[in-house]
């Protein structure tokens, strides 16, 4: 094995560790959770199976493509979850969600492909992994307690950051997350290239908040408002253009 296939064999194990123990979070937390989120639950990990199910050899679509696609394409996924909502008591949910969790840990446990094909195209299964592990740290928030895993949040936060930097290449604005990442994008073609040094236009925040950011339950606004965030520079007002990366509020 290559020294690079090494590294992504080493960061899908991370992810799928990473996804299992936010599942189970959120299993011992299932009392707090709404039907709604728990069958959200259900509907996300029969995804992820579905597409481990379907391994591909194609071009392999970017995170922050698979992100687009997503955003453009969840109301499928929207409409499951209404569905399974609404024809199962609370109890079942909550019995579904294990079941599925246990599932999920025996698949991720065995042989798995680097490449799969879903309902939103060809993707590395690293970042439909990572991509599941955000959405499940969103329905973790209400619930509050110990719901929200650090690991998970400090991967979800890593995979906003790193689909933000290829939406928006550039090195104009640096959006800072201390200590989970920093990243510089560009400001759609204003502003100074910053080459080193602290950069002049910086907008810097905590995980839980750039988690809200990126997946549109908060704006830079609120975030600045709420002394959430804090931003530097004249141009750094661009990055309420990018957000949200991943749009959850609707789900």
């Amino acid at each position: 094995m290559s020294i690079m296939a090494a590294r992504s064999d080493r960061a899908l194990h991370t992810a799928c560790e990473v996804l299992l123990g936010q599942c189970r979070a959120l299993n011992m937390s299932a009392p707090r959770l709404e039907p709604i989120s728990r069958a959200r639950m259900v509907v996300l990990l029969d995804d992820l199976l579905d597409a481990i199910e379907s391994p591909t050899n194609a071009r392999n679509q970017s995170l922050a493509s698979l992100f687009s696609h997503r955003s453009a394409g969840h109301h499928h996924l929207d409409e499951l979850t209404a569905e399974l909502t609404a024809n199962t008591p609370g109890d079942i949910l909550a019995r579904l969600c294990a079941a599925r969790t246990a599932t999920v840990g025996a698949v991720l446990r065995g042989a798995l492909p680097m490449s799969v094909t879903n309902q939103f195209g060809n993707s590395h299964l690293v970042d439909y992994v990572r991509t599941t592990v955000l959405e499940l740290c969103v329905l973790a928030l209400p619930a509050g307690g110990e719901a929200l895993q650090p690991a998970a949040l400090r991967l979800a936060v890593r995979t906003l950051s790193q689909a933000l930097g290829e939406r928006f290449p550039g090195q104009t604005i640096e959006v800072r997350v201390p200590p989970a990442s920093a990243v510089q994008v560009g400001a759609f073609g204003e502003g100074p290239t910053h080459t080193r040094g602290t950069p002049p236009n910086v907008v810097e925040t905590d995980e839980l908040t750039w988690l809200q950011l990126g997946t549109g339950l908060l704006t830079l606004d609120q975030a600045l408002d709420d002394a959430r965030a804090t931003a530097s520079g004249s141009h750094y007002r661009a990055l309420e253009r990018m957000l949200p990366l991943l749009d959850l509020s609707r789900s």
